[in-house]
């Protein structure tokens, strides 16, 4: 979860010309306020499972912005081992730009890499002339899981 400076818990708090940046007492409070309801319904609420163990870390971005890594771990019955499984809770689609203008933008805005390789020689992903991540990745209509741990 990364914290959205244009929540609206925060827009409503902003003073005429102010930006979220002028205030990180607020953007620390709004992101720990839905850290906890994240925590609830992922360790509570078992929308994901029954989590056995877990771990996280807040970080924050290059504009101050926090965000969460967290790692779960959920009971043998819960875990995801099929590419249905994935299917269930992960949408690794664009979404329609018609139907979802919002999460539309900000899927393009956050959740796209690149530009890279030979549309951007000069992005930072950039080593010997190739992506160090491994983009672009093959296109697949259909979920498959890979040998490398990655679905």
């Amino acid at each position: 979860m990364t914290c959205n400076p244009s929540w609206p818990e925060i827009q409503s708090e902003l003073l005429a010309g102010q930006v979220p940046n002028d205030h990180p007492d607020l953007l620390t409070r709004v992101f720990h306020a839905k850290l906890e309801e994240l925590k609830k319904d992922v360790l509570e609420r078992g929308v994901l499972g029954t989590v056995v163990a877990y771990v996280y870390v807040i970080e924050f971005q290059k504009r101050g912005l926090p965000h969460v890594h967290m790692l779960l771990i959920l009971d043998q019955n819960d875990k995801l081992t099929t590419p249905d499984d994935f299917d269930k809770i992960v949408r690794a689609v664009i979404p329609d730009e018609q139907q979802e203008p919002k999460l539309y933008k900000a899927v393009l805005k956050h959740m796209i890499h690149g530009p890279c390789g030979v549309l951007n020689h000069k992005s930072p992903c950039m080593k010997q002339g190739s992506c160090k991540k491994g983009f672009p990745k093959e296109f697949s209509n259909d979920t498959k899981q890979g040998n490398d741990s990655y679905t």
